[in-house]
């Protein structure tokens, strides 16, 4: 199983890597090329000072070794400077949000061996020293470094002229290097290292086939939805109950919200948790779980889904608007949005659902789907409702009833069994003493041509 996301700022991890190998690789050969450039010069003052081969020879070796000891010295520096501080095993900055939420087991937290912290500690003691006494003491810092030039230009260049000088240009190059080469090389390549040593313990081993049982099983029990609907308790089949936990979901509920790493563990502990009804944790998991796979619309119907479980009826029904706009042939996730809608405000919730309903009559599929033309009825009662409750034109609400009936009619025509679910949502949505909430037909409930064409028997 992976242990990372295969998607970051939307490029791919391959990418970013070839992106951050390229940028090393330039620098490398900025620094080879300053180091050489350096080197010519040592060379060029020694074969110009120089009176034999023995003197070029000694000349040489002293820069060198200054050159040697000033880069070892910036790489040390670059390494204490750069050096991650791994976060230890009870940090304060490592609370989990699975611990927030109250979804995570207290064993999933425990790790056989744990990083050791020393070696940041005393990075972190020596860089802040490094920095103080550099502040208090920077007057004599140059002083110091001037020193120790001519101190090796007259013991080692046996004083030739400008030899301190460039002991100096050499020391300070080399110090430069070194601490942004070995800087550059612990922010990077090193730090990738521990983090991956740091992954292989973290690293929770959640067997494939759970989370694809977790992320093809639904969230919402729709037998439940079908039973609500023919008992009238629950009105037109919004979501009021999840599915049993399944036996994938047990260890998926294990698992600490931040050991997971990947779009679809994210996914599968989302609906995890929703069926296990903590919707609260379920959203968490499934908003990180888009923001590493943002195009997956499957993702956004179950984010959308757990928001509406929650109540949050505007904020499913616009996740379900981008989830519709990432995948335009997937008409069905238009359908859905056009029944959340009808839960909105009026006059926002019909008007939507209209608009809706009137690109699903367009669809091939969508026009011969018997709930699509009950809930254009639907949308258009209350717009007759708002108009009436709103002073409307009396055109206006004798087109809102029209529209109403004509979707209806053509409802029972492509659904003639009297027991399907879209003819026992017309019977009770037009019956005033159902569900008051999704009395949406109420305002027809004592008029002859709906009562003839949602129940025959009953006209």
């Amino acid at each position: 199983m992976n242990t990372a996301s295969g998607k970051a700022d939307g490029r791919p991890r391959d990418d970013l890597g070839s992106h951050l190998d390229g940028n090393l690789a330039r620098f490398d050969r900025w620094a080879a090329a300053v180091l050489l450039t350096v080197c010519a010069v040592a060379v060029a003052y020694c074969l110009g000072e120089a009176t034999d081969a023995r003197a070029f020879a000694t000349a040489l070796s002293v820069l060198a070794c200054v050159l040697v000891a000033s880069c070892v010295s910036g790489a040390l520096a670059g390494f204490l400077f750069g050096i991650p501080r791994l976060l230890a095993q009870g940090d304060p900055a490592v609370a989990s949000p699975s611990n927030e939420l109250g979804a995570a087991s207290p064993r999933a937290r425990i790790r056989p061996l744990v990083g050791n912290s020393n070696l940041e500690e005393i990075s972190d003691w020596i860089t802040k020293i490094l920095v103080g006494l550099g502040l208090v003491h920077a007057n004599e810092a140059v002083s110091t470094a001037r020193g120790l030039a001519a101190y090796v230009s007259t013991s080692g260049l046996r004083g030739a002229p400008a030899s301190d000088l460039l002991v100096m240009g050499v020391g300070v190059s080399g110090l430069l290097i070194g601490f942004l080469y070995f800087y550059l090389q612990t922010r990077t390549r090193i730090t990738l290292m521990f983090f991956a040593t740091e992954d292989v313990q973290d690293a929770v081993v959640v067997p494939k086939a759970d989370v694809d049982a977790a992320n093809e099983a639904p969230i919402v029990d729709e037998e439940f939805r079908r039973a609500a609907i023919a008992a009238l308790s629950a009105g037109i089949g919004f979501p009021t109950a999840t599915v049993p936990p399944l036996p994938a979901d047990a260890t998926l509920l294990g698992v600490s919200f931040d050991r997971l790493r990947t779009s679809e563990e994210f996914a599968a502990w989302g609906a995890a948790q929703a069926r296990a009804r903590n919707f609260e944790a379920a959203e968490t998991a499934l908003v990180q779980a888009n923001a590493l796979d943002p195009a997956s619309s499957l993702i956004l119907r179950r984010l959308a889904e757990v928001r509406a479980l929650r109540g949050d009826i505007r904020r499913a029904v616009e996740t379900l608007r981008e989830a519709g706009d990432k995948a335009p042939h997937k008409w069905r996730i238009r359908r859905r949005e056009l029944f959340h809608a009808l839960y909105l405000p009026m006059p926002d919730g019909f008007t939507r659902a209209l608009r809706l309903a009137d690109g699903l009559m367009q669809h091939p599929e969508g026009s011969l789907d018997p709930m699509v033309h009950v809930w254009r009825a639907c949308a258009h009662g209350q717009r007759h409702r708002w108009l009436s409750e709103t002073s409307g034109a009396e055109s206006e609400k004798a087109d809102a009833r029209a529209e109403a009936l004509a979707s209806l009619a053509r409802a029972v025509d492509l659904s003639p069994d009297p027991e399907s679910p879209a003819r026992v949502t017309m019977r009770s949505l037009i019956d005033s003493s159902g569900n008051a909430s999704d009395n949406d037909l109420g305002d027809f409930a004592n008029d002859p041509e709906f009562i003839e064409a949602v129940d025959p028997a009953r006209g």
